[in-house]
């Protein structure tokens, strides 16, 4: 009796598929989901989608609504020294490198956008396809084209990726938000948020973009002022130089963390050009849902309400 119920478990289990699991989980990141209270799960993430998370958690794969999860956390040291995942973007413990390593490190996770009125830059913050740029670049368009550059066996592999939508915009800050719908065959790099506010005058940084429709420039120098009013907003006046084109790309700590988007340029003063801190992208990706990129109506309407009378004086 107690052999035919150890058959009958055998019978029914199905060894040949188990293998193909086993080998993706290998390969995938062990994580910590941080659901809030307290309550926090660890496994391997098989794959993840707009609303869901598929973890391996070694007896059965959960789903895990994505809304449900505060942030993401790496347990792979090793790679990364610890990764830490919101919704559209993440930070880590990283090493300093040279630019030279940095770039090549990074470059991937780097786009060009062309849009009907031009040209500009952008950076790729979820592996689901999400990209940050410049409103400027992406201004009165609801679709635009992003050129992509994986790396493959013969060098930079450039594909374009048609009719990206335009998913969030805050003029204000000069920042939108792209979706790209990533292609199936490749897994896209992303970049980390690091933390503007830890930056100092005399620090070293560098963009990589594509000014003037030249993709994959890498330029340098440091940041000159934290906190240069320009335009209404606060911005790093940075001596990297930024050309149009550059608009919308992100500038780099010598960590290789994004600790600003390239916006603005004074032409012929090579020397003055200015960043907005990453701050202001964490800020705009956390409430992405204010700023959605609504085509049903405008925002033309909108006005300051005037300040009341000062009140007569009575004699």
């Amino acid at each position: 009796m107690l052999l035919a119920t150890l058959g009958l478990l055998f019978c029914c289990q199905d060894p040949a598929p188990a293998k193909a699991p086993a080998a993706a989980a290998d390969a995938a990141a062990v994580e910590v989901l941080d659901l809030g209270n307290g309550n926090k799960l660890q496994g391997r993430v098989l794959r993840t989608t707009e609303q869901t998370v598929f973890l391996d958690v070694g007896f059965d794969v959960l789903k895990v609504p994505v809304a449900a999860v505060i942030r993401r956390e790496s347990v792979d040291g090793q790679r990364t020294g610890g990764v830490v995942r919101e919704a559209l973007w993440a930070r880590a413990e990283l090493p300093e490198r040279s630019v030279a390593e940095g770039a090549k490190v990074m470059g991937e996770a780097v786009v060009k956008i062309e849009a009907a009125g031009g040209q500009g830059s952008g950076f790729i913050t979820h592996a689901d396809g999400w990209i940050v740029t410049n409103f400027h670049v992406v201004e009165r368009e609801v679709e635009v084209d992003v050129v992509i550059y994986p790396l493959g066996k013969d060098g930079f592999e450039p594909r374009t990726v048609r009719k990206c939508k335009v998913a969030a915009i805050n003029p204000a800050m000069d920042l939108a938000l792209v979706k790209m719908e990533a292609p199936t065959d490749l897994k896209l790099k992303t970049v980390f948020l690091g933390e503007s506010d830890t930056m100092r005058v005399g620090d070293t940084v560098y963009a990589i973009g594509a000014p003037i429709g030249l993709d994959r420039t890498v330029s340098s120098g440091i940041v000159s002022v934290t906190n240069r009013t320009f335009e209404g907003r606060c911005h790093f006046q940075i001596t990297t130089p930024i050309n149009p084109g550059n608009s919308g790309g992100p500038l780099f700590n010598l960590r290789g963390e994004v600790v600003g988007v390239n916006s603005a340029g004074y032409r012929g003063f090579q020397g003055l050009n200015f960043a907005i801190p990453s701050k202001y992208v964490i800020d705009f990706l956390q409430n992405r849902d204010a700023f959605a990129l609504d085509t049903t109506r405008s925002e033309n309407g909108v006005h300051y309400l005037p300040a009341p009378k000062k009140p007569h004086e009575t004699k």
